[in-house]
């Protein structure tokens, strides 16, 4: 298994959310990589039983630099809808357990036919 996948990976958790670490191979100074922290939220996305789609794009906004260890994400799906078009957008946010660190992401997905 590659690094990235072992730095990515994530354990369900009965209440629907998902359990992660953060990994010593993509860490700098001060912290993990936003990178790689973007990676695991967006992989809760992915991994979430309502996910309708493909995503397509994700942004995220650091209130605070993660600290190294365990943390949570919980990834909801929404719904937003316009005149012309309706996009699933789920909501992600990556909670640690000894710090105030949250982020809050919006990934973009892209909807398969029939839905």
């Amino acid at each position: 298994m590659h690094a990235f996948d072992i730095a990515t990976a994530l354990e369900p958790l009965p209440d629907g959310s998902f359990r992660g670490h953060t990994s010593p191979a993509y860490a700098n100074m001060v912290g993990p990589f936003g990178g790689t922290t973007a990676a695991c939220m967006l992989n809760a996305a992915w991994l979430h039983p309502a996910r309708l789609g493909e995503p397509v794009a994700l942004t995220v906004n650091f209130a605070a630099a993660p600290a190294d260890g365990e943390f949570s994400v919980s990834a909801r799906p929404a719904w937003r809808v316009s005149a012309v078009s309706s996009v699933r957008s789920p909501s992600i946010s990556l909670a640690m357990p000894k710090s105030s660190s949250r982020t809050w992401p919006s990934a973009v997905t892209r909807m398969l036919p029939g839905f």
